[in-house]
């Protein structure tokens, strides 16, 4: 008796340690028609939400942030929504959310004192300022449960490393070398950018291996300052396209620099996915693919991605892109939608 219950007992051992690390990092790039939603789901089953998309069209946002939480990651709630700036494409749909969905922590680049509106315009030239009815519904939702975050922060993981490599337009400290050789021949700096997504929080995720960036809404001088004069990202394994694909960000240098495996640009049908952008990630040896989460409907298909990268060739569908990264981060998988053909990468 005593050995068939030790084998029994070694059995269920067996089987929970195989169970345990199968989970790896799932990132879902939700499709909110040019916003920013983009969900990752930890090996530990932690949530961290990265914007919530544009507010109103009868919740589009929201329901479709909750369908992909509850069907896809099998999850019953948000642990983290970290909010990158203060676009209403970015955080308007967080009202929506917490009304379908307990959010237990909010994390966001800061609000202005809604008492000194005129002294804090300089950090927050786009608000929210008191009155604005989004800013309202965000102070509202987040109430006793939000904290600002800079650069050199991280989040509050288990088993994974998430890191503000900017915010409020200042970036992460970095060595004092070695230089980075490709900063001798990058672009000019634009006009300085006195919007707030020059301020967007952007995060370098790490799993072993794997490495994820989000900038968020960055612009060129901004992402530039990033790796130059010294690389202060390391390489990246996937590239979430910054600004939604638009030619006033994704600096050269910057995506030549950090070198992704895959790219993956949140934008909509009329916003974002610049022809100069996907020429740009076409210049860059390192990429093996880049995917579009809508087809740029104002460009012809040959300043697009391939068809087949390509989520919603139309507005219909809503569709999501998932990416599943292996447990030690050795290698990750890019899908369309919960039934499309999977595509594996090796890590670096």
């Amino acid at each position: 008796m005593k050995t068939r219950a030790f084998a029994a007992l070694a059995l269920v051992v067996l089987l929970c340690g195989a169970d345990g690390p199968s989970h790896g990092l799932d990132i879902y790039f939700i499709d909110v028609m040019g916003g920013a939603a983009t969900l990752i789901v930890t090996p530990d089953r932690e949530s961290v939400l990265i914007d919530s998309g544009w507010p109103g069209y009868q919740d589009r946002d929201p329901i479709r942030i909750e369908k992909v939480l509850k069907e896809q990651a099998k999850l019953d709630h948000l642990d983290h929504l970290v909010t990158t700036h203060w676009h209403v494409d970015h955080f308007g749909g967080v009202d929506g959310l917490a009304r379908r969905l307990r959010i237990d922590h909010f994390w966001d680049r800061g609000l202005p004192d809604p008492k000194a509106a005129d002294a804090d315009r300089a950090n927050y030239p786009d608000g929210p300022f008191a009155g604005d009815a989004l800013g309202e519904n965000y102070r509202k939702a987040s109430e006793g449960r939000r904290k600002a975050l800079k650069a050199g922060d991280t989040l509050p993981l288990k088993g994974v490393e998430a890191v503000v490599l900017a915010s409020g337009g200042r970036v992460i400290e970095g060595p004092s070398s070695p230089a980075n050789p490709l900063c001798d021949s990058a672009p000019a700096d634009q006009p300085v950018d006195t919007t707030d997504n020059a301020r967007s929080l952007a995060f370098r995720f790490r799993l072993g291996k794997f490495d994820f960036f989000d900038g968020g809404d960055l612009t060129w001088n901004v992402e530039k300052q990033l790796v130059c004069p010294v690389d202060r990202v390391g390489p990246i394994d996937l590239y979430q396209v910054t600004h939604h694909g638009m030619d006033i960000s994704n600096h050269p240098t910057l995506i030549q620099t950090i070198a992704p495996t895959v790219a993956i640009m949140n934008n909509g049908p009329r916003k974002g996915g610049s022809a100069e952008t996907v020429k740009r990630l076409r210049a860059v040896p390192s990429i093996q693919a880049a995917y579009q989460l809508h087809k740029n409907a104002a460009t012809p298909a040959d300043q697009n991605t391939d068809p087949a990268l390509i989520a919603n060739p139309d507005n219909s569908s809503g569709e999501f892109i998932h990416v599943a990264v292996e447990p030690d981060g050795s290698s990750f998988t890019v899908q369309i939608g919960a039934n499309g053909k999977r595509r594996e990468f090796k890590s670096r």
